[in-house]
């Protein structure tokens, strides 16, 4: 009961408008306050809580990500991805479709973040494939859906957050392992998305332009080569054990503030304050809603919610199959009306130990979890992709809704499929085990 008037209570507190984190750290005090625990010496010791909660080398990773991606889109570096993208797959049914749906999958495996790959990928692809025929609603929903592939392809925010989220160092997950379980779901669902759009494309006959000569294709690859090497540097660095997430976090925001100084030459000096700026805001935020959320999960705890919640669960299932359904169609539901990271701070403290019960592997729920949550940025009143989308180009956010439903779609499947078939998320953390 406890626990139901908890998650109710910050429902309500987000509706109608209170950030997460104040939601949050509001009703954990209330029930902290109500439950008789709220002693001074309690309270005292809550600060120092929130601040160890932050201060892993964990989470340092998420500000260089961040700055990553600040200097990747301020250094102009989206132009020449697409641009490579296009050359080599614009000739085919759906080819800047195409492109713009692999350009956002090496985007995302830069800087993992759902928002800054559609508005980077987005300002320079919806003018084109405007050009070539394709209809607004349809491009603007397909690079939305793509963008969604920051949080399930490798780095990913949502994936650092979860390893965050997990107090028990004895469950021995780290961000390395849920890096990988990412990889090969978020390929299929790219790949996914490509067939779909190609059929889409050649059903409506559009989107095909003249096929370019080789030595060009050699040109925009040479153009892009720089580009392409930061993916390879942090994933590259971090499965060949040469760094840990962190450092091949700094290491790739050095290399792409170089590029943009040096190589493209679009970042001043200038710009600096103004990207450490927006880095050390987003960061902030984030790292609030940790700390916040790491009280919320004491809470729970101390009031063995999680093993009350678990222990009712597991005595009306006998197997994980209906468990897992569930949560699907939860965050699904969730997803619609609230932000990713509201929901996942709130349902891992939960979700976690209800794994463990059915010896569930909780890579494969981390998996599952960041693919469902993606859905949400493309599907209304919250979709914040859609407004990206809607915001650069003036559609109206129902049309791109409308048109992103096959992509919600696919990416339901592939969270259905990751669920019940464990390769798909555990084989390539196997091979480094």
């Amino acid at each position: 009961m406890i626990m139901f008037v908890m998650f109710i209570a910050v429902l309500v507190a987000l509706f109608i408008g209170v950030s997460t984190a104040c939601s949050m750290a509001l009703i954990s005090i209330g029930t902290y306050v109500a439950l008789g625990e709220a002693t001074m010496s309690n309270m005292m010791t809550l600060p120092q809580g929130m601040f160890n909660q932050v201060s892993g080398i964990t989470l340092m990773s998420i500000p260089f990500f961040l700055l990553m991606g600040n200097f990747m889109n301020a250094g102009g570096i989206s132009q020449d991805l697409f641009g490579f993208a296009r050359a080599c797959l614009g000739h085919r049914w759906g080819g800047l479709a195409n492109a713009a749906i692999v350009s956002c999958m090496v985007m995302s495996a830069m800087s993992g973040s759902a928002a800054a790959v559609a508005a980077g990928i987005g300002m320079i692809a919806i003018a084109e494939m405007r050009k070539t025929g394709y209809e607004q609603p349809f491009s603007c929903a397909t690079i939305a859906a793509s963008g969604c592939l920051g949080p399930v392809i490798p780095p990913s925010i949502t994936m650092i957050l979860f390893a965050s989220m997990i107090s028990d160092p004895s469950i021995g997950v780290s961000v390395n392992d849920l890096f990988m379980g990412g990889a090969l779901p978020g390929v299929l669902i790219g790949l996914l998305f490509i067939v779909y759009a190609s059929y889409h494309c050649k059903k409506h006959n559009v989107g095909r332009v003249p096929s370019i000569p080789m030595w060009e294709r050699i040109h925009y690859f040479q153009k892009a080569i720089w580009a392409l090497l930061i993916p390879v540097i942090v994933l590259g660095g971090m499965f060949g054990g040469l760094f840990t997430a962190t450092e091949a976090a700094a290491v790739a925001a050095l290399y792409a503030a170089l590029l943009g100084v040096f190589k493209y030459r679009k970042i001043k000096l200038k710009d600096l304050p103004h990207i450490f700026w927006a880095t050390a805001k987003s960061s902030a935020q984030i790292m609030f809603v940790i700390s916040t959320a790491s009280f919320f999960q004491y809470v729970l705890l101390r009031t063995r919610i999680p093993q009350q919640a678990v222990n009712a669960i597991v005595s009306v299932f006998s197997s994980v199959g209906p468990v897992m359904i569930i949560i699907i169609i939860m965050l699904l539901i969730m997803g619609c009306f609230m932000e990713g990271t509201s929901i996942l701070m709130i349902t891992v403290p939960i979700f976690v130990p209800l794994a463990q019960a059915y010896d569930y592997s909780i890579i494969q729920l981390a998996v599952v979890m960041c693919i469902t949550l993606s859905v949400g940025a493309i599907t209304p009143p919250v979709g914040l992709n859609l407004y990206v989308l809607s915001s650069i180009t003036g559609e109206k956010l129902i049309r791109i809704a409308k048109d992103a439903v096959p992509y919600v779609a696919i990416m339901s499947v592939v969270a259905i499929l990751a669920a019940f078939f464990s390769p798909l998320s555990l084989f390539l953390p196997g091979l480094g085990a």
